[in-house]
């Protein structure tokens, strides 16, 4: 029964806010044709990946004054975080379950943050009178958390950062406070970790070498897209973000946010294409043609 309630709160939020997008005129990624007709092929330069190379590598030292005020969140930017946190989860209608903890990690809670930084608010849910399966109660917030991706990447903005909200319903280890690591609880308005200045620990012709080889493979799969839409494995672009996760985490693992993974994914990212978004929207597409019958 707690599982149903779930699963009709999930299309209770996706119809509601597919149709306020249809009504506004607003198009998302997974919308039917036009699709895109010209390949979005990475041309950026030896220099331009020079230049991105020295924007990801020169670090501010105060935090984003657009999010904080000096270090303790702008009460306008909390009051916001909280209010959508709210408005998402009554979204669902899962009965006995309300908000334990909203909290924010990442570059805009860090000396690591550019113009390009995303908020990623995570909310975290006290399930302690839930009578479902916790676990399955996750898995569907995991869905959630991708639909609303889909929804609202580069449209909610707070003071021009664009806002990720991500809910859970379990807190694994790798979601705690790590020393050193940015990590806010916006709900008690307090640090859980205060982020401090973290070690340089990049190589610059590395990052160069990594990422001329990730436009080549990135501007191959597309270019064979395009050549052939209909008879493309789609398996292929989620293959390729999988493995491009997987070496920015290594990095992270291994040498902290500033190794050469992590500021190298950054940088594809700013570039005239960013990689990983637009691999993400082609695989959408890519599905949709596939499943589409005319």
């Amino acid at each position: 029964m707690m599982k149903s309630f779930a699963i009709a709160g999930l299309f209770f939020a996706g119809f509601s806010c597919a149709a306020t997008l249809a009504a506004n005129g607003t198009e998302g990624p997974w919308n039917s044709p036009p699709y895109r007709t010209a390949p979005p092929l990475v041309t950026s330069t030896d220099k331009d990946i020079d230049d991105a190379i020295d924007a990801i590598t020169t670090f501010p030292t105060t935090l984003d004054p657009r999010l904080w005020d000096g270090d303790r969140m702008r009460p306008e930017v909390r009051a916001r975080a909280i209010e959508i946190a709210k408005d998402l989860l009554a979204d669902l209608k899962i009965p006995d379950v309300t908000i334990k903890n909203v909290e924010v990690q990442g570059s805009t809670v860090s000396y690591e943050y550019d113009g390009n930084a995303d908020l990623s608010l995570r909310v975290f849910l006290d399930t302690s009178g839930y009578k479902g399966d916790v676990h399955s109660l996750n898995t569907l917030l995991k869905t959630y958390t991708d639909y609303l991706e889909a929804v609202y990447e580069g449209r909610l903005m707070l003071h021009g950062v664009p806002v990720e909200p991500q809910f859970y319903a379990i807190k694994t280890q790798s979601l705690e406070p790590q020393k050193g690591i940015g990590h806010y609880s916006v709900t008690r308005d307090a640090w859980m970790e205060h982020p401090a200045m973290q070690e340089n620990r990049f190589d610059r012709a590395q990052m160069k070498a990594d990422a001329q080889r990730y436009i080549m493979r990135y501007n191959d799969l597309v270019s064979s897209y395009f050549a052939s839409k209909k008879g493309f494995d789609c398996s292929r672009f989620k293959d390729f973000t999988q493995e491009f996760r997987a070496y920015r985490g290594a990095g992270i693992d291994k040498d902290g946010t500033r190794s050469t993974t992590n500021l190298t994914y950054r940088m594809l990212r700013r570039l005239n294409v960013n990689v990983s978004e637009t691999v993400r929207q082609l695989g959408v597409e890519c599905r949709t043609i596939q499943w589409s019958l005319e």
